[in-house]
């Protein structure tokens, strides 16, 4: 049985990340769909940097405001702010959310998940989609079908989250169709940052 890895420190994870999470070069943005759900102190915490901080509510009209503690939040996060070094530094191992590369501003990008919040099932019975917490979105990513990426993956949409153990970053895309899985280690040391595909 393998140990767990130890906790980093959360200025170690964004150092670690930073050059992935913001490539040079690259002209679109990066949000983190929070889901405030997953801890307590989230909603606060987002509240507290509501002024600094460019975020909406996945869920609108009655819905945001009964299910405000515990909504999906879409937050742009821009390098070197607090509130990217809290939300990837300290969420980083705790499943607060995924975080999107995309093409677009805040509330298009909100508008193309928003559609994804609420799938109908067998029989019409609608449920709750929470392909934003890291465990529900990397299991079903390799097991969607091509359709089900076309609609999830828009413009310039490549998803992140931590892995199981949170010792690498693990990027998914859609190239041509297909899903394309790229793990990134956080550990250091020779050959530590060398991407593994998948």
């Amino acid at each position: 049985m393998t140990e767990p890895s130890p906790r980093r420190s959360p200025q170690e994870v964004v150092a670690r990340l930073g050059h992935h999470l913001w490539p040079q070069g690259e002209t679109g943005g990066l949000y983190m769909i929070v889901d405030a759900a997953r801890d307590p102190g989230l909603y606060p915490g987002l509240l507290a940097r509501e002024e600094e901080a460019d975020m909406r509510s996945l869920y609108q009209g009655d819905t945001a405001s009964e299910l405000a503690e515990v909504a999906p939040y879409l937050v742009r996060l821009t390098r070197g702010s607090a509130v990217a070094d809290w939300l990837v530094g300290e969420g980083w191992g705790r499943g607060w959310g995924i975080l999107v590369q995309a093409d677009g501003d805040i509330d298009t990008v909100r508008r193309h998940f928003r559609k994804f919040t609420i799938v109908n099932g067998e029989g019409g019975a609608t449920y709750l989609f929470r392909f934003y917490d890291p465990a529900v979105l990397g299991s079903f990513l390799p097991i969607s079908d091509e359709a089900q990426r076309a609609a999830l993956f828009g413009p310039g949409i490549r998803f992140m989250m931590e892995d199981a153990g949170a010792d690498a970053l693990v990027l998914f895309e859609s190239v041509n169709g297909d899903l394309r899985r790229v793990e990134i280690p956080l550990r250091t040391g020779p050959g530590a940052d060398a991407p593994r595909s998948r």
